[in-house]
């Protein structure tokens, strides 16, 4: 992965959002565990943060401070919600790789979801 040079000061990221929508049911997914980690150049990563979907299927933050640019990792543990909802499993979890640049001090990462296929986009 080709990473931007660093700038001389480093840009912070105030926080990090997501919500998660199960396309197939038409509602959010409730209780769905949420982690958050780095990723180093040599891809180990370290968490550094996480959370559970609301009553709406999001999480407000993933973090409990500001994080500098990188790459992250979030990844969303819907094993026990597709096998309960749908009764069958085919993604036990849904893991997203972001580079943020920091040129926006909140992101936002919706994951549309069904039990065979899943979408993510740079929300709002």
């Amino acid at each position: 992965m080709t990473v931007p040079p660093p700038t001389s000061q480093p840009r912070m990221i105030a926080r990090i959002s997501t919500h998660l929508l199960d396309t197939q049911a038409g509602r959010p997914p409730v209780g769905i565990p949420v982690g958050l980690a780095a990723v180093a150049e040599d891809g180990t990563t370290r968490q550094v943060g996480g959370g559970t979907t609301d009553d709406d299927g999001r999480v407000g933050s993933l973090s409990e401070s500001a994080l500098p640019t990188g790459h992250y990792r979030l990844v969303f543990d819907t094993a026990d919600y597709f096998a309960g909802v749908h009764g069958a499993l085919f993604f036990p979890r849904i893991t997203i790789d972001v580079y943020l640049d920091g040129a926006r001090g909140h992101y936002h990462v919706p994951v549309l979801a069904s039990l065979y296929s899943y979408t993510t986009y740079l929300g709002s």
